[in-house]
């Protein structure tokens, strides 16, 4: 047995010892340097007599002892470990290199400088997005958390979203994205919004769009009809078939021509409850007369609307029947990309701001406000009080077009909606169409 193996082990019979030294590493972690004093508090009768045979001092009626580095590097010399270095004993006590808290964050900021370096040797054509992940881009939190829980795991889920990047799809076709995770990682689940490896991708995708300029920001966790939106820009579908949006009066082209569909619902005058799966063939898509869309929030509005409409031909009306699922904003981008404006009313809440201020931020130019005025909120507001967390939503508003409507909401703290509104909802619609 060598000399400072012999000495950690007596050091490790002896309570008092022990503890001292675990306190002295701890110091010399924190401080930086060997120097400086640890206290030893509620010492027990066996400490105190290990403290009291090393140190060659009582202390027997002490309850807690001040020791320094230089004590105890002075009691050992006095012992047949005198030749022993005072570093090497705390990194063999360590059982491994000690390094300093400063000396820590430096190697661990230089090992993850070259884990991300060298995933951007291995590929190049993602290299801007891994360079933003690392030096913590916005939206870039969990991934380095991750990092620190696991970085071979990590290394792995880059690997393999710069896989699935380069596999993407081309338009117009589209994949499922079950069955895209499947192609690329033998596990249709890899890419989950619940999974690392499904919201690893997201990122991914987002730094794509803002690096072209097609989105101004990153944002951390997507809700799931924003993950839908920003899947769909890369030809990726969650779900195509329980994912609808319901119109009336409606008409679009395929590749083979007009939708069969739409072209049969408009010859009975019916309502469709539209699937992406559906949505996603059309080219195109139009109103059956004139150049305006309507678009209400809730269902049951749409469908009084429809019920009061005093004509044959129903109205080109969108029901987004709650928050813009992937199938409505598909369709209302087909539709602007033409030549039809399209006139949004929806509840006077928060929920339904945000949804305004989308709409608008998505196409600015084609969007219209339709019964969103102060004036209106104030004739449909309601005994409904908004909690502050729900109005706390209303930060993100960003559009000038809203302001005026979310300091009035603010300060009334009510709901105001549609249901009230539905005379002049119609009023506005029999003037505009006829």
């Amino acid at each position: 047995m060598s000399l400072m193996d012999e000495l950690i082990e007596y050091v490790r019979s002896e309570p008092g010892l022990d503890r001292l030294l675990r306190a002295l590493l701890e110091r010399y972690i924190q401080l930086g340097r060997i120097g400086g004093s640890v206290k030893l508090a509620n010492l027990t009768s066996e400490e105190k007599e290990s403290l009291s045979l090393f140190f060659r001092k009582d202390y027997s009626r002490q309850a807690s002892a001040s020791i320094s580095f230089a004590a105890f590097e002075k009691a050992l010399l006095k012992t047949k470990f005198a030749e022993i270095d005072i570093q090497a004993l705390l990194n063999a006590y360590a059982g491994k290199k000690v390094y300093t808290r400063n000396e820590a964050e430096e190697l661990y900021q230089l090992q993850k400088y070259h884990f991300f370096r060298e995933l951007q040797q291995v590929h190049p054509q993602y290299g801007s997005w891994i360079e933003y992940v690392r030096k913590k881009g916005r939206g870039t939190r969990a991934i380095h958390q991750l990092y620190d829980e696991n970085p071979e795991y990590l290394r792995k889920l880059i690997h393999i979203v710069c896989d699935a990047l380069s596999q993407l799809p081309a338009a117009p076709k589209y994949e499922r994205l079950p069955f895209f995770a499947q192609k690329i990682t033998q596990n249709p689940h890899a890419f989950d919004m619940d999974q690392h490896g499904g919201r690893i991708l997201l990122h991914a995708l987002q730094f794509l769009l803002w690096e072209r300029g097609e989105i101004p920001y990153i944002r951390g966790r997507l809700n799931a009809e924003e993950a839908n939106d920003l899947l769909q820009n890369f030809q990726l579908l969650r779900d195509d078939l329980l994912n609808f949006v319901t119109f009336t009066g409606l008409t679009g082209e395929t590749v083979s021509g007009e939708h069969p569909v739409l072209k049969a619902a408009n010859e009975v005058k019916a309502v469709l409850n539209f699937p992406l799966r559906e949505a996603a063939k059309l080219r195109s898509c139009r109103p059956v007369k004139g150049n305006a869309v309507f678009i209400v929030e809730n269902s049951g509005v749409c469908s009084e609307l429809l019920d009061r409409w005093p004509f044959p031909s129903p109205p080109p009306l969108i029901s987004t029947n709650g928050q813009f699922k992937l199938a409505s904003l598909l369709l209302i981008d087909l539709l602007t990309a033409g030549n039809t404006f399209i006139y949004y009313s929806g509840d006077f809440d928060p929920e339904g701001l945000l949804m305004a201020n989308r709409l608008l931020n998505r196409c600015p130019s084609k969007i219209k406000l339709w019964r969103y005025s102060v004036e209106d909120y104030r004739s449909c507001r309601a005994k409904v009080d908004i909690s502050k967390k729900r109005l706390a939503k209303l930060d993100k508003l960003e559009s000038n077009e809203l302001l005026c409507l979310k300091k009035e909401i603010i300060s009334a703290k009510k709901a105001g909606y549609q249901e009230e509104l539905v005379p002049l909802l119609l009023k506005d619609m029999k003037k505009q169409l006829l």
